[in-house]
């Protein structure tokens, strides 16, 4: 769910680390009491969270913040990309801007030095289902996103996960124990590679047959 107006904005986000009833009691209590949060709904059942929120009062960074503090994790992951056209700080701080701009983008920064960029994104829950349609239309967010500020989307540099228990096997690979007490940063390996990108193929579907 998805549905973002001038007023208001929803989504439905996929959370990590929940294993009860009570965690899903809890976060939507946490989410309820969040200023700017109009309504909140958790299903422990589909790991998702509903939230609708006034983008004047929170920002999905700081929901994702809200979340975390409650003890889990919105699933989010991170991508690097190569960007032209710019030449000073003047020209990272508009390309920051464009991809900030972004829905689902909670954190942006740029790397003037080597012309690049980072994001962390947030999908929403009807994003999971698709990867590849999800992935087109996010590139094509970023192309749209730098060009109006008068730079050119290169390419990517490829994603990583960024979520505490993302896939269930970071945790349980290495013996480290639960989840909700730490974040993964799996990298993607070369066999994820096809066309020169790299993609955490078929994470989503992992994360949506998890329960």
């Amino acid at each position: 769910m998805e549905n973002n107006s001038d007023e208001y904005q929803s989504m439905r986000l996929k959370i990590t680390g929940m294993h009860c009833a009570n965690c899903a009691k809890n976060l939507q209590t946490a989410l309820s009491k969040r200023d700017g949060v109009i309504d909140a709904a958790v299903d422990i059942t589909t790991e998702s969270a509903d939230i609708k929120w006034d983008p004047k009062a929170v920002t999905l960074a700081g929901i994702a913040d809200t979340v975390a503090d409650t003890g889990f994790f919105v699933f989010t992951f991170e991508k690097k990309m190569h960007i032209g056209g710019m030449h000073c700080a003047g020209c990272a701080k508009r390309a920051k801007t464009g991809l900030e701009g972004i829905p689902g983008v909670i954190f942006a920064d740029i790397n003037i030095t080597d012309n690049s960029g980072f994001i962390k994104v947030a999908p929403s829950y009807s994003d999971l289902e698709d990867e590849e349609r999800y992935y087109a239309d996010l590139e094509g967010k970023i192309a749209a996103a730098l060009s109006k500020y008068g730079f050119e989307y290169i390419g990517d540099d490829g994603e990583t996960v960024d979520s505490a228990d993302a896939s269930g096997s970071a945790a349980d690979g290495d013996g480290s124990g639960s989840s909700a007490s730490c974040a993964v940063g799996c990298s993607v390996g070369d066999d994820a590679e096809e066309g020169g990108k790299k993609k955490i193929t078929g994470l989503f579907h992992r994360l949506l047959q998890k329960k």
